[in-house]
């Protein structure tokens, strides 16, 4: 494929001639810049957790596709996000995350008020023609969904909730508002961010690869639509969820969330395991053509059993060896695409129709989008 085959990608049949992507999809620069303009330069990307803020006068900050970016809490309570871009000379304006009336640059201390104003410039006086109101920070779309903090940086994109489609309703039992955040851990992998998400949203690799959730291959079924990946799987009667103590498991839930798990990937970065106990949030952070951060957020039922250590402590070592086990593999799976031997292979339509959805998604964005040069 070259770029300018863009233009005349149609969508192919799961079924019919679904194959993996060329090696240009995951080796190209120019691809992997189109990919930030046109995809994380235009959906909701998930960027964080509400409990990074510390209530009203607070902020985070975060990158996204090396595009950085604060969150804010205005005093008045509201959501608020801008680059992270000081627009006199492009200094920072917070790092890391704290509270704070105002945002301060590091480089010439000029001060922006949380809803982006400037307000605090120092030796500016003799500057003619010097308009303050175009001088703030350059604002982002914000919006949440229960405590999921997302972000679109085009401001003439649609409401979060187009996006989300169904997802809220299907997952509402869980109520993640009530959950307690009590781990974050990030991972880096030299590896495209889309060879991650593929991974993550297949059951395909699962009885090869993960010797620990060998056991529900079989029974686990999965489907893909709109914008999601959806893969839910019972709980076998030998399995460890019946002996879980009921002040560790999260209460209201119906029969199908009490006895299984699930996995679930929104496009493009947002995903999670889910099982009574634990959810796991992952934020998927393309940071190269072949680099990419994974922060893992884990949230528990908000007990004082679910959140000791001697409830953390095993589920964290669990969850990591799964997680290490993938590392260890997408790189050199990396390193083979690069190859001169590397040719796209047929996808598993019972297996594999999230890996599908999410490349058709991936045209999709890029193929609307990107404009041929002219020779």
């Amino acid at each position: 494929m070259t770029l300018s085959s863009l233009n005349c990608w149609q969508p192919r049949s799961l079924y019919q001639e679904a194959t993996t992507l060329p090696a240009e999809m995951y080796t190209s620069d120019e691809i992997y810049q189109l990919e930030k303009e046109l995809i994380f330069g235009k959906t909701w990307c998930y960027v964080g957790h509400k409990n990074q803020l510390q209530g009203n006068g607070s902020y985070f900050t975060v990158e996204l596709a090396e595009q950085p970016l604060v969150i804010v809490q205005t005093q008045t309570g509201d959501l608020r996000g801008y680059f992270n871009i000081c627009p006199h000379r492009a200094g920072p304006v917070a790092v890391g995350s704290g509270t704070s009336h105002h945002l301060t640059c590091l480089y010439h201390a000029w001060s922006f008020d949380l809803s982006g104003k400037l307000r605090g410039l120092p030796d500016m006086e003799l500057a003619e023609n010097f308009d303050r109101d175009r001088h703030g920070l350059q604002p982002i779309q914000v919006d949440t969904w229960g405590p999921f903090i997302f972000v679109n940086l085009d401001r003439n994109a649609a409401p979060l909730s187009v996006q989300l489609g169904e997802l809220p309703a299907l997952f509402q039992h869980y109520r993640f508002s009530e959950w307690a955040r009590v781990h974050s851990v990030d991972y880096s992998t030299e590896t495209n961010w889309k060879l991650y998400v593929e991974n993550n949203v297949e059951s395909y690799h699962e009885f090869s690869v993960h010797a620990s959730i060998a056991k529900y291959y079989k029974a686990t079924r999965a489907e893909a639509r709109h914008y999601y990946y959806l893969q839910y799987a019972p709980f076998p009667p030998d399995d460890d969820a019946y002996t879980m103590p009921a002040d560790r498991c999260f209460a209201g839930l119906g029969e199908v969330e009490r006895n299984g798990k699930w996995t679930v990937s929104f496009f493009p970065n947002f995903a999670w395991i889910i099982r009574p106990w634990i959810a796991i949030i992952y934020l998927i952070d393309p940071q190269g053509r072949s680099r990419t951060r994974i922060r893992w957020d884990w949230l528990v039922p908000d007990t004082e059993s679910a959140k000791a250590p001697e409830n953390l402590e095993p589920l964290i070592q669990f969850f990591d060896t799964i997680q290490q086990e993938d590392l260890r593999l997408l790189p050199e799976i990396q390193k083979r695409i690069h190859s001169l031997g590397y040719r796209p292979g047929r996808l598993s339509p019972t297996r594999e129709m999230g890996t599908h959805l999410f490349q058709e998604l991936t045209m999709q964005h890029l193929a609307s989008g990107f404009q041929p040069k002219l020779d």
